[in-house]
């Protein structure tokens, strides 16, 4: 038996396409051993902005219309894909209904994104696809896409998958950006820890210590292989291993002293204040917030007994945790910096650098983003796709995007001159009568194409005579000889009209 993937070959995917006994596209591998199937999808987002490109019209006579001053109004979409379902997915009222069945009177994981984007933790009846969601941004409409849009969205999607497709498994594709790169407070980050203990710092996570590199170093150490590495110091703890004994017991608890100060009011307590006089959920930056305080004849700062903190309770910060591991040369202790020493030349010398040290250490390398920690507790995974290389992300939603921007850009301005005419326009270029399912899978299979190209070359199976050339030319010829067919260099316009005259000959 020969086993060919549906992208070897074009037909291949066409004749899939028509057999109705293949819904996904494909049929499963042979060499399955029993697992579940994994179905990718990708993710993306895009923005669509009524008067875009009508700075150039069409004259009659010498005259011409006039041009909005502006961009008018626009719409950003947040939307899946997957060669499976194609763009979004069709959900019917029966399936609908059998998924609100199963999510009434559930909360939603992240319970805090819930209440500032729902204002409650509860979730509520789908009405429709959640795949494909359309968001009028703006400071005057609903805000912006942040962490909070994107975990309800990707929470409602999963309970319809789990639901209507129980027999598998989903992995999602994010790019990197702020929203899904957000981190949990308790995360592990060198750039929110001091040097030594203590400080307006949060505490993070314990870390488990496996048995592989990346984790423990060549000098004295406390943790092994095995152990779970707290980062903040107990009451049964030593204390810093660079304090002497006496330090150690006259600052193991916060001491206040006589001596009074004057600080000022933590953003937290500046809102609790503001809310007391009757102003309601108060907003901004802390600068924004003294300056409220202070029209309102509320103090922004608070007078405090100095005190000496002590290290019971606190976070152990990077010297500490380093140590532990075994990162730290106790001989060489005074030359340990939080960047690094540099040399008579000026050339920073980061062996000593203890951001450089920790953010190296895999588990600070491998930290789960905020987004991945909640999917990994709804039941699925997320990853992220390369910064910097549309033609591999998201299962070639970025081609689905320029089907949609194709169809819009050739769009008349009459067709989005008000605001429902466009956005009646927006729901016609994204909707899965423009971007079908046979669309969808060239797309991703366009995109698996230089996914090969990309493993091939970091691999080592380039061609010979590709050697000496630049990157990006050797991954232009790795992905002509990986696929069978091959319209155009880049994500480009000739490759989106091709596709869309392909549709139409199909």
């Amino acid at each position: 038996m020969v086993e060919h993937h549906v992208d070897s070959h074009p037909d291949f995917q066409r004749q899939m396409n028509l057999d109705p006994d293949t819904p996904f596209g494909g049929k499963l591998s042979v060499r399955r051993n029993g697992e579940k199937p994994l179905i990718i999808i990708g993710q993306d987002e895009c923005i669509f902005k009524q008067y875009l490109l009508t700075k150039k019209v069409w004259a009659l006579d010498g005259q011409q219309p006039i041009s909005p001053k502006d961009e008018g109004a626009g719409v950003m979409v947040s939307a899946f894909t997957s060669r499976d379902f194609g763009f979004g997915i069709d959900i019917t009222d029966d399936q609908l209904q059998k998924i609100n069945m199963s999510r009434r009177n559930k909360k939603y994981t992240d319970e805090e994104a819930a209440i500032r984007l729902k204002g409650n933790v509860f979730k509520n009846d789908l009405h429709s696809s959640p795949f494909i969601i359309e968001f009028e941004y703006g400071q005057n409409n609903s805000g912006y896409w942040d962490y909070d849009n994107m975990v309800i969205q990707l929470e409602d999607c999963t309970d319809c998958l789990i639901i209507l497709y129980p027999d598998y498994d989903f992995l999602f594709l994010f790019d990197h950006s702020s929203g899904h790169d957000r981190q949990r407070q308790d995360a592990l980050n060198v750039h929110r820890m001091n040097k030594e203990y203590g400080g307006k710092k949060p505490i993070m996570h314990d870390s488990y210590i496996p048995m592989e590199e990346g984790y423990l170093g060549p000098h004295q150490r406390k943790v092994n292989v095995g152990m779970n590495q707290v980062m903040v110091f107990k009451e049964d703890d030593d204390g810093p291993f660079y304090l002497n004994q006496e330090d150690r017991e006259s600052r193991r608890h916060d001491k206040e002293m006589d001596e009074d100060r004057v600080v000022k009011k933590t953003k937290r307590e500046l809102v609790d204040e503001l809310k007391a006089t009757g102003i309601m959920d108060p907003k901004g930056s802390t600068k924004h917030l003294q300056k409220l305080c202070q029209d309102n004849n509320i103090s922004i700062q608070k007078t405090v007994k100095k005190k000496i903190e002590g290290w019971v309770g606190k976070p152990k910060g990077m010297l500490q945790i380093l140590w532990e591991r075994g990162w730290i040369d106790v001989e060489k202790l005074a030359y340990y910096t939080t960047k690094g020493r540099r040399d008579s030349y000026g050339v920073l010398d980061q062996e000593y650098s203890l951001e450089h040290l920790l953010s190296n250490c895999h588990d600070f390398l491998q930290e789960e983003s905020m987004l991945q920690y909640i999917a990994k507790k709804i039941g699925v995974s997320i990853d992220h796709t390369p910064v910097y290389h549309a033609e591999i992300a998201g299962e070639g939603q970025e081609l689905n995007w320029a089907l949609a921007k194709v169809k819009y850009r050739h769009s008349l301005i009459s067709e989005k001159r008000t605001k429902e005419s466009f956005r009646n326009l927006v729901k016609e270029c994204i909707s899965r009568k423009w971007i079908t399912i046979e669309r969808a899978r060239h797309n991703a299979r366009r995109t698996r194409c230089y996914i090969v190209a990309y493993t091939n070359l970091h691999f080592g199976n380039m061609p010979k005579e590709s050697v000496d050339e630049p990157v990006p030319v050797i991954i232009e010829k790795l992905v002509k000889k990986y696929k069978s067919h091959r319209s155009s260099l880049d994500i480009d316009s000739a490759y989106v009209n091709y596709l869309i005259d392909l549709s139409k000959e199909e």
